[in-house]
């Protein structure tokens, strides 16, 4: 690239505005939003990361409701707490064979029991939907894929069911 050019672009950027010259990256799977944040001083731009998962995703497009979101959320946050150990790296045997045995906190413990209340509770065809789409983090499409051969234009439908199955289990009732 001559050095004219290199100029030119540098004088171009300098009359942009100052939030489209710094914007975070892009990656997989971001999808960013404005929002307006009103502090003491006013309202304030600030760029959100929706696409960070696919359940936030889906919540801000308005394809499931804010009931659904909630309890969606619940399962992905005893996910996260299922898989967390509260360990780190130096507590790690770095000496001779075996693996070193970690037993599971009182955390994951009552993560998982929590899961498994909802699990049965569930129909199967609804778990493995939940569990993919709210836990896992797959698409749309692909958890209601996992659990049946359902036609593209029904995904959309089946998982707000699915969904609705894990708002009425959260509750305390029991799915038929």
């Amino acid at each position: 690239m001559s050095k004219k050019l290199r100029k030119r672009k540098l004088r171009d950027t300098e009359d942009m505005p100052a939030e489209a010259r710094y914007r975070p990256k892009a990656g997989p799977g971001s999808v960013f939003v404005e929002e307006f944040a009103s502090a003491k001083t006013g309202g304030e731009k600030r760029l959100r990361n929706v696409g960070e998962h696919p359940l936030t995703l889906a919540h801000t497009r308005g394809k499931i409701s804010d009931e659904q979101f909630a309890a969606g959320e619940e399962v992905r946050r005893l996910y996260e707490l299922r898989g967390a150990s509260g360990r780190d790296s130096t507590a790690m045997n770095v000496g001779g064979g075996g693996g070193l045995s970690m037993p599971f906190t009182q955390t994951q413990v009552d993560a998982i029991r929590r899961l498994d209340h909802f699990r049965a509770r569930l129909k199967t065809r609804d778990w493995i939907i939940v569990e993919k789409f709210c836990g896992e983090g797959w698409s749309m499409a692909e958890s209601v894929r996992a659990a049946t051969a359902c036609h593209p234009s029904g995904v959309v439908l089946r998982l707000q069911e699915a969904l609705d199955e894990l708002v009425t289990a959260r509750r305390g009732g029991r799915v038929n």
